[in-house]
């Protein structure tokens, strides 16, 4: 009996080892992906990859850092930090893209640091994880701008995205005029609504990011300064499973499940937007709720020209990419940078729908 223990533990021992063994060779092949992007971007010229296409040595090397890296949100603030690295003798990677494993922002930022990189571009939230990570870089070496989502307290050099209060009242102001435009007529898409205005504001449950909140209490301040109808205007919060796409529908599709979904649904980025627009159709709930969108993809513009969406606030994506270059590129430069840089925001809506289709080669229906 004995002899048999003796044995189990050594296979016990031997599966550890085993495991030890795997986890060590995939970081070690992660990591020679990484070096070797990195020396291929730091090489001189007489390396033809180390030359962009304008002739412009490339002499660092930049990784950027997101969830739904797939969205076109995200790939258009790529395609502005890409085309300007491009300029300024930077390579830009979208990191993840290229790797077998689904990596989230954290364990990316874990490689990143690792291969020493020249600076991160990095979707970030308020959690003490990501801070420490991003106080880590920064004391490596490594300058820091975060996108869209900021952790503030951070070693950050800058934030890069838009101002979330002024967004909120953005939001606000477009519910005060549905609330108005009711009131005026006597048809109304929400057949249902009477005296008070239910708004449904989507917030991302796995999300410690404080710009939701500031979103909310731009909407709230909107809502209660300029809201000079006798509607009565009721604002909550509906938490959203935003892990991954499947989450999202699922969350969102629950909403619709009910006997009465609310009056004006606010969706904070582009998936919960499409996933709202979907679950409408789905769910022949078509015209009895509004939906304030955010991002300008083609389905979201083929959506509010359609009626289904009554508007959406459009970030000028490229120009967040651009501006994550350079303040990196500054700060390498003179040692500091802007702390703030905000991107160009623009309200589209049925009124002007039909010059941004026209853009992307569509025609307004």
């Amino acid at each position: 009996m004995k002899r048999k223990k003796r044995y189990s533990t050594r296979n016990i021992f031997f599966v550890y080892s085993l495991m030890i063994l795997i986890v060590a060779v995939i970081s070690f092949a992660v990591s020679m992906y990484f070096s070797r992007m990195i020396k291929a971007a730091n090489q001189a010229g007489d390396s033809p990859s180390a030359i962009s296409e304008s002739g412009v040595e490339l002499n660092k090397y930049y990784v950027m850092i997101t969830s739904d890296r797939e969205l076109d949100f995200w790939q258009s603030v790529y395609k502005g930090a890409y085309e300007e690295g491009l300029k300024k003798g930077v390579s830009v990677e979208l990191m993840g893209e290229n790797l077998s494993e689904d990596y989230d922002e954290k364990e990316l930022m874990e490689i990143a640091i690792a291969s020493k990189v020249d600076g991160i571009i990095v979707y970030a939230d308020d959690s003490l994880e990501m801070r420490s990570l991003i106080d880590e870089a920064v004391y490596e070496g490594i300058p820091v701008v975060t996108v869209y989502g900021d952790n503030a307290n951070s070693s950050r050099i800058c934030y890069v995205g838009v101002g979330s209060y002024n967004l909120g009242r953005e939001y606000g102001k477009q519910i005060v005029k549905i609330a108005r435009e009711y009131e005026l007529s006597n048809t109304t898409a929400s057949t249902h609504m009477n005296d008070v205005i239910k708004v449904a504001a989507l917030v991302n449950s796995y999300s410690d990011n404080s710009n939701q909140s500031l979103v909310l209490s731009g909407i709230q301040n909107a809502v209660s300064t300029e809201n000079n109808t006798q509607i009565q205007i009721e604002l909550t919060q509906v938490y959203v499973d935003n892990r991954n796409t499947f989450t999202t529908e699922e969350s969102i599709r629950d909403i619709f499940r009910g006997e009465e979904a609310p009056d004006v649904i606010v969706c904070l980025n582009e998936t919960d937007t499409n996933c709202v627009y979907q679950s409408l159709v789905d769910y022949n709930k078509v015209g009895k709720s509004y939906i304030l969108g955010y991002y300008d993809s083609e389905t979201i513009l083929k959506g509010i020209s359609r009626n289904v969406i009554y508007s959406t606030v459009s970030v000028d994506t490229q120009q967040m990419g651009v501006y994550c270059v350079d303040a990196i590129k500054e700060y390498e430069q003179n040692g500091n940078t802007s702390q703030y840089m905000p991107a160009d925001v623009t309200l589209i809506d049925k009124n002007n729908v039909s010059e941004y289709l026209v853009e992307t080669g569509e025609v307004a229906q």
